[in-house]
């Protein structure tokens, strides 16, 4: 069992690569973690990715089927002890990656944006499998407005003058 919260989030999707938050937080009551570490699995790890507040490194992928593999840590004397839980309050640090995107495999269906697998301090956490993940609509909902709409915005702008 975890005692933390890995939150990873898709911020943007551009053409040649997408940023993703990478949060860590802390629930556990009356504990600090000090150089703390973070392991994460993810296909868009291929793409050299580049970290903002945490350090970083990539690690031979061993046994992971094409994935790769990350290692995060804090940076000395700013974000280097993951704080405690307090009372109304989360103790966690977080930075922003960006991920090179290879077009021929790059996806967001199917869980194939979140990681595989995350290990904070060594320790295994459970990841949904991606099938469970949410999947994204296929299609967005586009307003077309009709001849009434039309006849009620020319009513509306021409009746008040």
């Amino acid at each position: 069992m975890c005692p933390i919260r890995v939150y990873w989030h898709v911020m943007r999707n551009y053409d040649g690569y997408w940023r993703v938050k990478l949060t860590v937080t802390n629930y556990k009551f009356g504990t600090n973690y000090s150089d703390w570490n973070v392991l994460v699995q993810h296909p868009g790890f291929k793409m050299s990715p580049s970290t903002y507040s945490f350090n970083s490194t990539l690690l031979p992928s061993l046994g992971f089927e094409g994935d790769k593999v990350a290692l995060f840590w804090g940076i000395g004397h700013y974000n280097s002890e993951l704080p405690q839980a307090k009372l109304n309050q989360e103790g966690y640090v977080t930075t922003e990656i960006l991920l090179g995107k290879d077009v021929k495999s790059f996806t967001l269906r199917n869980g194939w944006a979140f990681p595989q697998k995350v290990s904070f301090n060594g320790e295994n956490c459970v990841m949904p499998l991606p099938d469970d993940f949410p999947i994204l609509p296929s299609s967005s909902f586009i307003w077309k407005p009709n001849t009434y709409h039309l006849l009620l915005l020319l009513t509306v702008v021409f009746g008040s003058s």
